[in-house]
Order: structure tokens, then C-alpha cells, then sequence
């Protein structure tokens, strides 16, 4: 606001004298060179007689309105420069503890040489002045071409074998997920490339960074595996386990795997699934205490529909840049926190659609079940997760589904005119990382850097056949059970804030209302048609060291943890893997958890316009019934259920 208001300002009212000109250029001069400009021209005026005594004074006034102006403008740009953008420290870090032996240590090499700015990469062009644009193809695809394995393969054993003072090392690689992603780095503050620390500890997930940081994290990854083979071209594959129409594209690529017609030693892991290999094919709607039960029992064809439907609901349907990336994270905020100063501006953990929908591929591919790996390594929780070299295939597949999601048409608002787009607020924009590239330098990059991943030098092979499938996926009919008119028989979220979500579903009536244009201003959207209707958890309490997972239905309070997410009630998952010290095996127990956890506040949000529609309510008058089902460890007593303050209705 202040920066418009400076450059709405005009200067055409008065002369400004060159020496004051030239002052104010450089951020508007000191205080006392501005004295001092403004007494040379005073003393230059001296001596000139009683007949311009009137010039003098008009001088005098003249001089003394620029001083002021000068002052209020050196405040108003004080004011500004003194606003904070969340940035991540280069110093602290702390260990990270685990459930077994001693705490990890995540922390990166110190640089060797002073960090620098981000830059650009000059991309080359082709023949016909196209740029040359590294390209990113499907694994189950890219693992038929033998050339290609032998590099990749190449790339990664070269890695593993840098030493571990060298911050390219694959080692150092899994370190920096493993810091930024498990709070063992604190924020800084910027404007300043080493801004002051707050104290406060990072968290990338459960934000708007999410995207933004793996994008840039990817990014060098794949640089530096490159510059070790010596191959400009080289580029990560994408595991495109949303892709429900090639038959084995879900499914583990084989070329991670053992036995694999070329040597691929470097791109095997060894804490994966057993139970999840080829032909399984990956289940978005998975829940692993089912699995454990021997419950989850779906053909095929039921885990490709369900698939279907749950990337419509966590990505077609997402229209708003905060359903989908995630909601603000600021300075000062601390993402790990049980509690929320709202007074002071912070706001809960708030994962976008993309986010919940990635954290299925990591916790199915992960040792789930297993009691000999009770921390679910390696996919299974962010502290080991960047172990295994599938992680990167599985974040360039979430990368490509960010370009993907701004290109989707609006079939989801009532005017059917917005288009989808990443968020403008300079807090988003001017957030700061720091990565180490391919030359071992540490690197200083914004998130408004990371937005145009062609601008970064790479593309994605089209697969637009298969996304399609999701995009214009059409859930089976409601159930003849659905409807508005027994919504009075279930209650209200509790006044006093502690609503509870246990192993039993519970079903809640939400009281609804018309979107206004305040909604919309707020919003930054034309008018009300373009607002998204959503359903909102809000400030949910969950342990950090637990799996969980809320599956919420519209109008449909039969739904529990076997009704099929192919439906026109499902309106979408929220999915919480462990953070810092983990126990997934509580995940699938179903005994009560009384520990002194440490607890996350996280809000969820689900996009309901679309659901609504099918169901036929048009009237936002009409009170609907939100059931959420949940397929997490708590039980459903007041003191080991789940808690959230509020269900409300909400635009974005």
C-alpha cells in the first residue's frame, strides 16, 4: 500500500534544486546530507540585497517544505523496508530426533565461499530460435531406453560417492530435506541476504512454500546430477502415478527396483513396501489400517476410479491459489506449534490439495506395517524420505502437476471465467531459500523465482491424454440417501471449540450463507460467481508423531472408513504424515493414544462447488450434513479423539 501511494505521488509541483535531486536518488540521501543541501542553498542566496530579501524567504520556505518531505518520505521507506519476509536461516540448526538410536544430524556443510544471488539460467536455443528445454519424462516410459537408465543411474552413484564435506553428496542431498522438512533450521527475516534470525523454527510443509521450495530443490538436484555426468540435458524422470490410462505408469517404475535388465544399483532402496510392488498399482485412496485388517480389498478398476476421483477433488476442483498450494505462511509463524497467536498474525499449518494428495504416494511406497520399521522409513515420513531416490521422480511428478493445475479450465465457479493462478502477495513472492548448486556454491533464491518452471530451463512430456481423465472425471450418482432435509437431526460444531474426530465417524450440520462482494474483495476475484465455496476444518489438533487422514462427505452420513471415494459425496482428504520423532505404528492400532505428544494446529479445506451441483443444492440457504471419516490412530473419546475449534463455510 505505501509503495503505490510513494509512486502515485508526483513531484511536478515543485523545482528541486540538482544537489537535492541527485540526494534523494540515492534512497533519498542521510539526514545530514539533507542539511546540508538544504543549507548551501540558503547560503548561496546570502549577500543579495534588501530586493530579494522576499526570494530569500520564499527559499527559506521552500527549503524547509523539502526537508520535511524528505523526512516523511525516509519514514514512510523506513516503513517499508522494515516490513519481514520469511526467509530460512544460514547459521543454527539443530539435530532431529527419531524413535531409535541417536538424533540425526541434518545439517548442511557451512559454505565455503559467501552465498550468492539467484540467477536465471541462460537456456540455449534450437535452429528455429526455440529455447532448448531439458525435458522431464514419464518413468514408466523413460525406463524402456537403456541409455538413458545407464546415465541416470550414473548421475546417482556419482553422487553417493562425493564425501560428505561435499554439499552435492547424496547424503547432503537427503539433509536438506530432512532440515527443512523436520524444523532444524529457525526463519530469518528479510530485506538483507542474512537477515535477522526470529527464533522461530522452519517448516516448509503445510504452507504455500510447499511447492515453491521442492520446485527449487528439485532444480539444483537435477543440476548437480547432471554437471556429474557431464550431460546438459539430463533430466529427472516423473513417476506419473496419477496417470489411471497406462497400465503399469501407478505402478513402482521397475527400473528402482532389483533385477532390472540394466544396472541400476544406485536407484535402489531397500525400505520399500514389499507388499506394494509391481503389479500393485498405487492407491490415493489408501488406508493402511484396513490393509493391516486385511481390509483393503479393492479390485484394480476400484483403486483406478477412486484415483480419479480423488485427484478431481485434490486438484480439478481447487480453483484458488490457497486450496491448492496451501494457505500464507509468514515470518514469526511457527508451523510446528501447538498453539496460534492470532492477535500477533499467525495463521495454522494449512496444506493445499496437492500437498494432501502427495503424501499417499509417500506413506504407500514407505514400511507402513511393518513392526520392525515402526518409523515407516524411507518414503514414509519426511525425516527419511529423501533417502531413496524414487522421492525425486515423485516430487518431479508433483512438480509437473503444479504447471498442469494453472492450465486447467474453470469448471468449478459459477461464471466458469477464473483463471487458475499462483498467489501475488509480495510475502509469497519474496519468501527466501538458500540450496547449494552444482558448483558448491549456496545460493540465495525467492519463491517468485520458482513460478515459471521454463524460465528455470525444463519442461514436462506431455501427457495430457491421461490428466484429462481426472480433470473431466465424472463421479458415479449420488446416493438416493443424499439430500437436504435431515441435516436438523445432527448438531452443530460445538460453540466451545472442542469438536472431536475419533475412529467412529461423525457427521456435523453446517450452516450456510450467501457469498457477498466483501467476500469477493477479499478474495481478489471480480464478483461473487467467482468465488469457491469451501468446507473448513479449523485449527485441528494433531500429534506430530502421527499418521492422519480425514476423508469428508457431503450429505452422506452413512459414509465410514469402507465407503468408496467414487462418489459424488466424497468432496476430498486431508493427509498428515509425521514430522520429528515418528511412531507410524499407531497408525494402524486401534488402542488410545494418552502420550505428551507434541501437536501441530493445522486448518483443511474442502472445495464443495462441484459436489454441491451434482447434489442438486443450489440454494445457499440450505444447510448441509459434513460427515468426516477418519482413518488416523485416535479413538473417539474426548480426551483421545482429534480436535478442531470450528466447521465453518467459507470463499476463496
Amino acid at each position: 500500500m505505501v509503495v503505490r501511494l510513494l509512486k502515485s505521488i508526483h513531484f511536478d509541483f515543485i523545482r528541486i534544486p540538482h544537489t537535492m535531486t541527485s540526494g534523494m536518488s540515492s534512497s533519498m540521501s542521510s539526514t545530514g546530507e539533507t542539511e546540508r543541501n538544504s543549507q548551501s542553498i540558503l547560503q548561496g542566496q546570502q549577500g543579495s540585497g534588501r530586493s530579494s530579501a522576499l526570494k530569500n524567504s520564499q527559499q527559506l520556505k521552500r527549503a524547509a517544505y523539502i526537508c520535511a518531505f524528505v523526512f516523511c518520505l525516509q519514514a514512510l521507506l523506513g516503513a517499508v523496508d522494515a516490513d519481514p519476509v520469511l526467509a530460512s536461516s544460514l547459521g543454527f540448526c539443530k539435530n532431529v530426533p527419531v524413535l531409535k538410536g541417536a538424533p540425526l544430524h541434518c545439517c548442511l556443510p557451512a559454505p565455503k565461499r559467501t552465498p550468492i544471488r539467484f540467477k536465471f539460467p541462460l537456456i540455449p536455443r534450437n535452429l528455429a530460435g526455440r529455447l532448448f528445454l531439458r525435458e522431464r519424462k514419464p518413468a514408466h516410459v523413460v525406463q524402456k531406453d537403456p541409455e538413458y537408465v545407464r546415465k541416470y543411474n550414473l548421475a546417482y552413484a556419482r553422487m553417493k560417492a562425493l564425501p560428505d564435506t561435499d554439499p552435492r553428496s547424496f547424503l547432503n542431498q537427503w539433509r536438506v530435506h530432512c532440515s527443512f522438512c523436520n524444523e532444524a533450521f529457525k526463519q530469518r527475516k528479510t530485506p538483507g541476504p542474512l537477515g535477522q534470525e526470529t527464533g522461530v523454527p522452519l517448516q516448509v510443509h503445510y504452507s504455500w512454500t510447499f511447492l515453491p521450495w521442492h520446485r527449487i530443490y528439485l532444480y539444483y538436484h537435477e543440476r548437480i546430477l547432471a554437471s556429474l555426468i557431464n550431460d546438459p540435458t539430463f533430466a529427472l524422470p516423473f513417476w506419473n502415478w496419477d496417470n489411471q490410462l497406462d497400465q503399469d505408469a501407478a505402478m513402482i517404475p521397475a527400473m528402482f527396483l532389483p533385477n532390472f535388465s540394466v544396472p541400476n544399483a544406485a536407484l535402489f532402496d531397500e525400505f520399500r513396501n514389499p507388499n506394494h510392488m509391481p503389479p500393485k498399482i498405487l492407491q490415493l485412496g489408501y488406508n493402511s489400517k484396513l490393509e493391516a485388517e486385511g481390509k483393503q480389498n479393492l479390485t484394480d478398476k476400484q483403486i483406478r476410479y477412486e484415483n480419479l476421483c480423488v485427484m478431481y477433488n485434490q486438484v480439478a476442483t481447487k480453483i484458488s491459489a490457497r486450496d491448492f498450494l496451501g494457505g500464507p505462511y509468514v515470518v514469526g509463524t511457527d508451523n510446528s506449534a501447538a498453539t496460534v497467536n492470532v492477535s500477533a498474525g499467525e495463521v495454522p499449518g494449512e496444506s493445499g490439495g496437492m500437498e494432501n494428495a502427495h503424501n499417499v504416494a509417500h506413506e504407500w511406497t514407505g514400511l507402513i506395517n511393518d513392526p520392525n520399521h515402526p518409523d515407516n522409513e524411507d518414503m514414509g515420513n519426511f525425516i527419511y524420505a529423501a533417502r531413496d531416490p524414487i522421492f525425486y521422480s515423485h516430487h518431479s511428478n508433483v512438480d509437473r502437476l503444479w504447471d498442469v493445475w494453472k492450465t486447467i479450465p474453470d469448471k468449478v465457479t459459477k461464471s466458469g471465467s477464473r483463471k487458475r493462478m499462483d498467489y501475488t502477495s509480495r510475502d509469497f513472492l519474496d519468501t527466501e531459500f538458500t540450496f547449494y548448486d552444482e558448483n558448491q556454491d549456496m545460493v540465495i533464491v525467492k519463491v517468485r523465482d520458482s513460478l515459471d518452471s521454463s524460465k528455470l530451463g525444463y519442461k514436462f512430456t506431455d501427457v495430457s491424454k491421461s490428466d484429462n481423465m481426472w480433470i473431466y472425471y465424472e463421479p458415479m450418482p449420488p446416493h438416493q440417501s443424499s439430500g437436504p432435509s435431515n441435516s436438523s437431526d445432527y448438531p452443530a460444531a460445538a460453540p466451545s471449540g472442542y469438536n472431536y474426530i475419533g475412529t467412529d465417524p461423525v457427521s456435523f450440520r453446517l450452516d450456510r450463507r450467501a457469498p457477498t462482494s466483501e467476500d469477493a474483495r477479499q478474495s481478489g476475484v471480480k464478483n461473487v460467481d467467482q468465488l469457491q465455496e469451501n468446507v473448513v476444518l479449523e485449527k485441528v489438533k494433531i500429534p506430530h508423531l502421527e499418521y492422519a487422514r480425514f476423508d469428508v462427505f457431503i450429505n452422506y452420513p452413512a459414509a465410514n472408513r469402507q465407503t468408496h471415494l467414487y462418489m459424488s459425496e466424497y468432496v476430498g482428504t486431508f493427509t498428515h504424515l509425521p514430522s520429528g520423532m515418528v511412531d507410524m505404528s499407531k497408525s494402524v492400532s486401534e488402542s488410545s493414544s494418552n502420550s505428551n505428544d507434541e501437536f501441530r494446529i493445522v486448518t483443511i479445506r474442502y472445495s464443495v462447488n462441484a459436489a454441491l451441483k451434482r447434489l442438486g443444492i443450489t440454494d445457499y440457504n440450505t444447510d448441509i450434513i459434513v460427515t468426516i471419516v477418519s482413518k488416523g490412530a485416535r479413538n473417539s473419546g474426548r480426551k483421545t479423539g482429534f480436535t478442531f475449534s470450528d466447521l465453518k463455510q467459507d470463499f476463496q
